[in-house]
């Protein structure tokens, strides 16, 4: 009864994929790169072993996220007092609740998720990016980065039970 297709709606979710630098940027929002003058007063660039530019960073991380998916969940934006000592949070932790069947989609903790937004993108088209997965490894990841401000919520918790996941979600500050 909880996950009836009736009472679904569609909404969109981007699971976390890892971890980038932050680059320092001028004012137009451009990257700014690691160069020095020369003698006659030409920006020298270095580059790397690819012949790339080299970016100057700012020593910080952010997390970067997949691609937007759409998926289908029923969702409620109050909870009870009895449903929220279950899950060990006070009703002031998280702001709605997504039900939607077990294995159905692989969100986790962490992920954002669009309900009644569209995700806003940092690039226009997919880019590589190289990130370090679980093991250690690093792998190179294409995705279009959504803007972390433009998730309606993100999920603080997963409540599973035989046939169905809750995800506990607190509202993004814009």
């Amino acid at each position: 009864m909880r996950t009836l297709r009736k009472n679904q709606q569609k909404m969109m979710y981007a699971l976390q994929i890892g971890e980038v630098p932050v680059y320092v940027r001028d004012d137009d929002g451009n990257i700014i790169y690691q160069s020095y003058t020369d003698t006659e007063g030409n920006e020298i660039f270095y580059l790397d072993e690819n012949g790339n530019k080299i970016p100057q960073d700012t020593g910080e991380t952010k997390i970067i996220y997949g691609t937007p998916q759409e998926f289908n969940a029923n969702i409620a934006t109050s909870g009870g007092e009895a449903e929220a000592q279950t899950f060990g949070l006070s009703l002031g932790d998280y702001e709605a609740i997504a039900i939607y069947t077990k294995g159905s989609y692989p969100l986790a903790e962490g992920c954002l998720i669009w309900k009644g937004s569209k995700p806003k993108c940092e690039y226009e088209n997919e880019v590589a990016f190289e990130v370090e997965n679980a093991d250690g490894d690093k792998e190179m990841v294409y995705s279009t980065v959504p803007q972390e401000t433009s998730a309606d919520y993100r999920v603080i918790k997963l409540s599973p039970s035989i046939s169905f996941v809750r995800a506990i979600l607190r509202a993004v500050v814009k």
